[in-house]
This record gives structure tokens, C-alpha cells and sequence, in this order.
């Protein structure tokens, strides 16, 4: 299909490759809005290039935001990293809503990015990258609220949420590598119990969210984390089982479209992937998976405030810089 769609169905399309400036983007329908997704990248030296070049192809392109999905770097797990990579999402001149990925904090046990303790690199992941839970990253930043202003889950500065136009954003901490349950050598009780409460937490996230949304009669709502988690055709992993089954449901009782963003397999897929009771499929919940390493490149996704519809248009970087 055509890379560019404004029929605002859910669509899969090819990533359009981009060596040259393409020119200035076509004018937005009335009644949309339009974001970036990137996520999983980059992650070699090599890749440097071609990621400044998606930076900068997003702010020619009526885009209000961009939604990073996690795993901004591979290694090393260091602060000095987490920093680097904070400025250059911090030099966008729109706002950067960010949700963490495994690389950068539950496989860093792994020798190569450093052998740390993956609670101590969660730690200094939020104090890098939300030290203000009540704004986004960005030159000019997005405020939002964090579910950290419920003193039940106050330590959950990366859940955030926000409105515009008649739909409801928001951001789940929930990343890759079995939800951060791969065994690792040193793994205690402590690693097991943050598990446990990072998806209590999530789950708690996503049901007020749905509740906002209904309250607000909101058109359409978009929930983004990291983690593949063994939608239809992948096999379900048990580790996101809670996540899972509360996105189901909640998708069932909200009469608007749902749409899930999440990084982790590298790979581009515009998909309807839950059926119902009697096998149909669920044509109003959306999943969008965007690019990751070595493909590095974005997704501009243009949203009807009135319906709630989607369309999607990748942009795949080229060239080896």
C-alpha cells in the first residue's frame, strides 16, 4: 500500500525510505491530530546518524509530540549514557513523552552493559529522565499527569497521562524481557516484588485511565508501553497476563476505538489482534508496533478527535548514517 493514508482506518503499510528532504508534509484533515512513535533504537555506534536524521524529520512534520517506547540505548547502562541520550530528546523543539524499555534498566545485569543491579539503574533511570513527574521532556514540554500523586503508587513517576482534542494518551510501565522476569545470576526476593508491583501498578493505570476516558466520553484512547507481550500471533507470555487481561476488558466496556503502541520486536505491525467471545475480531482495539535496530526510523500517526479513527505513516531512515 501506499505509505500515505487519510482514510483513517487502521492500516499496515509500508516505511517510506527517506536519504533526501521529502518536502513539507501534506495539510492535516480537519478534525485530527498527528504524533511521532519511535522507539528501540539507536543502539550501535552506526545508528547515530540515521537517528539525528529522525529526530529532525519529526520536527519538519506536524507532529505535537513523539511517544518513545523504551529502549533507547543497548549499552552501556550508565548515567553518563542515560544523560547523552536525555539532551538529544531534550533538544526537540516538541514534546518527548517517554516510557522506559528493558535495555536501559532490567537487563543491565548483563555484563556488557556494566554487570549493575537492575533496581539501582531503575533509581537512577527515573531520577535522569522524570525528575519532574508533572512534565514531559522536550525543549517545550507537555504537562501531564503521573499516577506518582497517588501516594499508593508514589514511586511511579513514568505513568503519566494526558488529554487533547477528545482523546486520552497515556503511558504503562511495562518493558520487555518477560516484564523483567529472565533469570540473572544474583536475582533476590526484591527483583521478584518489584515485578509484582510495577504490573499492580499498571493495571491500577490503565483501569483509571479507562475510567477518565469514559467519564470524559472520550473519543479514542491510546495506551503506550515497551513490551511485545504475546498478542495474537505471538504466544502469550504469562508474565504480562495481569496487562493483558485488563486491556481486554477495559477495551470491551469502552465504546471508543483503543489504540496500543509498544516497541520490542523491531518490527513494523499495524494490527487488529484480540477477537471476542465468539472468535470476531476486535476492529476498535489497534496495535501499532513501531521500527527498532537496525531498522531505525518513526511513525507518524494521525488521529480523528471526533472518531477516534487512526492512520498510520512510517518514515524508515536509509543509508548506513
Amino acid at each position: 500500500m501506499s505509505a500515505r493514508s487519510w482514510s483513517l482506518a487502521p492500516i499496515a503499510v509500508a516505511g517510506l525510505l527517506l536519504g533526501c528532504d521529502p518536502g513539507p508534509p501534506e495539510p492535516l484533515p480537519p478534525h485530527t491530530l498527528a504524533f511521532g512513535v519511535f522507539g528501540d533504537g539507536p543502539y550501535y555506534v552506526w545508528e547515530q546518524g540515521r537517528f539525528r536524521r529522525a529526530l529532525q524529520d519529526m520536527e519538519r512534520w506536524d507532529v505535537e509530540w513523539l511517544i518513545h517506547v523504551g529502549d533507547i540505548l543497548w549499552y552501556p547502562c550508565s548515567e553518563e549514557a542515560y544523560r547523552e541520550r536525555r539532551d538529544q530528546l531534550d533538544a526537540l523543539d516538541i514534546p518527548v513523552v517517554y516510557t522506559p524499555g528493558d535495555n536501559e534498566w532490567t537487563d543491565c545485569h548483563e555484563e556488557r552493559p556494566g554487570g549493575y543491579d537492575p533496581l539501582d539503574r531503575l533509581a537512577a533511570l527515573r531520577r535522569t529522565f522524570f525528575p519532574d513527574p508533572s512534565r514531559s521532556l522536550g525543549s517545550v514540554p507537555l504537562a501531564v499527569v503521573s499516577q506518582a500523586r497517588d501516594t499508593a503508587f508514589a514511586e511511579f513517576v513514568e505513568n503519566v497521562r494526558w488529554e487533547r482534542g477528545g482523546l486520552i494518551f497515556a503511558t504503562v510501565h511495562v518493558v520487555g524481557s518477560s516484564n523483567g522476569m529472565d533469570p540473572f545470576e544474583g536475582r533476590t526476593p526484591a527483583h521478584d516484588a518489584e515485578v509484582a508491583r510495577r504490573t499492580r501498578a499498571g493495571v491500577a493505570w490503565i483501569r483509571e485511565t479507562f475510567d477518565v476516558a469514559r467519564r470524559d466520553s472520550a473519543a479514542g484512547l491510546v495506551i503506550a508501553l515497551h513490551a511485545e507481550m504475546g498478542l495474537p500471533p505471538e504466544q502469550p507470555d504469562p508474565a504480562y497476563g495481569p496487562i493483558v487481561t485488563e486491556l481486554e476488558g477495559q477495551t470491551a466496556r469502552f465504546d471508543g476505538p483503543t489504540v496500543l503502541i509498544h516497541g520490542d520486536n523491531h518490527e513494523l505491525i499495524v494490527s487488529h489482534p484480540l477477537t471476542d467471545s465468539a472468535g470476531r475480531t476486535v476492529r476498535r482495539f489497534t496495535r501499532l508496533e513501531t521500527y527498532g535496530s537496525p531498522d531505525i526510523g518513526w511513525v507518524r500517526v494521525v488521529m480523528d478527535t471526533l472518531t477516534g479513527a487512526v492512520a498510520t505513516e512510517p518514515r524508515l531512515m536509509r543509508g548506513w548514517w
